[in-house]
């Protein structure tokens, strides 16, 4: 019995180590996967599944090989075995790992063409990386998204990702990647027909890296530029060269399927069967496969063979209908807009108990609020009442004090007047008008009918900016209830000409008519009261 006790604990030891000693294997592994891929995935190729001890070595296990693969450009694992870390790490709420899964498994339905579901899955990682800082994997997102907004021939959307993503691995320090965006710039520039911008790219990439496989890449893009400006020569020189270069993916697919494209343009149709027929033993898309079949049938249809023709014609038409369903799938800025507008909703269904609460809270302040502000109110509109009517008096105490002083001025002037002539009448009445109004000083005539009508010329001059000196103060006089002779004189005006300045004022303050002048005026200065 002794024994039996003391050998429960000893195995119980050998099981958690052994848990433990996976789990480090796991972590090594995680440490690795950005910088040696190919060593990561040679660890996970050494871990037996029947070693996981726990749904959590499991998930991670799943998740690693997943990316293990992607990062080799190896064969992608079935949807249901990264479907099982998806679900752990949703429901342990670990948003930095669902996120990976996420991406996995996003970059898998994109390999495969089913670009709306990896667009769905790309932007639900973004979503878990919030807050998070994890710059590589979310400058992978954005360059995924990118390249499927280019496949989409949403050019201008593809440079947005592009450029965010390369922003992320810039701040990463991450020079490979930073390589392989601006390529991806440079060629949705290429795209868009902008040559000189995309070589511009181009060269700085060439000047920047000695990495081979990204320069493999480079001359491929290259030659495509050559080639869509009809530099055919210069165009197979560079699709030669990067036939020499390591591809990654579907790149030397479509390496040999421009070569065989170009050389079907120069009537080169031996070597273009060649290049066509290696394409297509390689890994490639939907598009590059029809592209094949397309040269192989015309090559056919000028050698006479009528037989392969059927064949390749049909092959051609079977990736067509392929292509067509890819191109039927909704646009990655359709399903931007429907993601952001969910998140929205979503955020909205998350706060509605916490709007309800502050809803109620907020009508039973608003309540004690309304009560306060009400009878704040009232005695605000009673004090500003008053204020106007003794703005409106005080307004009509200065015209008709002004009005007072130029009789009474004009009296003492009797004598001087009896016997003067017209000019010096015209003189005394302008020293009048001056000495009272300032009539010959514009900044002193301006500060005092601000001072008497309610800030009036600063009014007009803001809301009227056409009008001009001359018209502002006919509208001051008009304020003064100044005799329409006296008008005239201050103004230097005729009758005739006076009746026209009003026509045009009238005009300018958007009146109907002339007869609305003075109503207008009192109402702009205050005295409508």
């Amino acid at each position: 019995m002794c024994f039996k006790s003391s050998v429960i604990p000893f195995f119980l030891c050998l099981f958690i180590v052994g848990c433990s000693h996976v789990s480090n294997q796991l972590k090594t592994v995680e440490q690795l996967m950005e910088t040696k891929p190919d060593s990561a995935l040679n660890i996970l190729q050494q871990i037996k599944p029947a070693e996981y001890k726990s749904d959590a070595n499991r998930a991670l296990y799943n998740l690693l090989y997943s990316e293990a693969l992607e990062k080799n450009y190896k064969p992608l694992m079935p949807d249901s075995i990264i479907d099982f870390s998806i679900n752990y790490y949703q429901n342990q709420n670990d948003q930095l790992h669902l996120a990976r899964c996420y991406y996995s498994k996003g970059f898998k339905l994109k390999y495969n063409q089913r670009y709306d579901d990896a667009t769905v899955l790309f932007l639900k990682a973004l979503d878990c990386l919030q807050d998070k800082n994890d710059l590589p994997l979310s400058g992978h997102i954005y360059s995924n998204l990118g390249d499927i907004y280019s496949i989409q021939n949403d050019y201008k959307g593809a440079l947005k990702k592009y450029t965010t993503s390369l922003e992320y691995f810039n701040r990463a320090g991450m020079k490979i990647d930073e390589n392989y965006e601006n390529l991806f710039i440079g060629r949705t520039y290429l795209f868009l027909k902008d040559y000189k911008t995309s070589q511009k790219y181009f060269r700085f990439v060439l000047k920047q890296t000695k990495d081979s496989t990204i320069c493999g890449v480079l001359y491929q893009e290259m030659g495509l530029r050559f080639y869509n400006q009809k530099q055919l020569d210069s165009a197979q020189y560079f699709f030669y060269k990067c036939l020499h270069y390591p591809a990654e993916g579907n790149n030397y697919s479509i390496r040999n399927f421009n070569l065989a494209d170009l050389l079907f343009d120069k009537a080169q149709y031996d070597s273009s069967f060649v290049y066509a027929t290696i394409s297509l033993k390689h890994p490639a898309s939907f598009y590059t496969r029809r592209e094949c079949y397309r040269i192989l049938a015309n090559i056919e249809y000028i050698r006479n063979d009528i037989k392969q023709l059927g064949k390749y014609i049909a092959q051609y038409q079977s990736y067509g209908d392929s292509i067509r369903n890819v191109e039927s799938q909704t646009k990655c800025s359709v399903l931007e807009n429907l993601h952001a507008k969910t998140q929205e909703a979503n955020g909205a269904k998350r706060n509605s108990s916490l709007i309800v609460f502050v809803l109620i809270f907020s009508i039973a302040l608003s309540t004690l609020l309304v009560f306060f502000l009400y009878k704040r109110y009232k005695l605000k509109k009673e004090q500003l009442d008053i204020f106007k009517a003794q703005l409106t008096n005080n307004q009509n105490i200065v015209s008709q004090e002004l009005a007072r002083k130029i009789e009474q001025t004009r009296a003492l002037q009797v004598e001087a007047r009896k016997n003067a002539s017209v000019e010096d009448r015209l003189r005394l009445d302008k020293e009048l008008y001056n000495s009272m109004i300032y009539i010959n000083d514009w900044d002193l005539f301006q500060s005092e009918m601000n001072h008497a009508f309610n800030n009036i010329v600063e009014t007009l001059k803001l809301k009227f900016p056409e009008i001009n000196q001359k018209e502002i103060m006919w509208c001051c006089l008009n304020l003064l209830d100044i005799p329409h002779s006296d008008r005239i004189m201050l103004l230097d005006a005729t009758s005739d000409s006076l009746y026209k300045l009003k026509q045009r004022l009238a005009l300018k303050l958007n009146l109907k008519s002339t007869r609305n002048l003075s109503s207008f005026l009192k109402e702009l200065a205050g005295m409508d009261k």
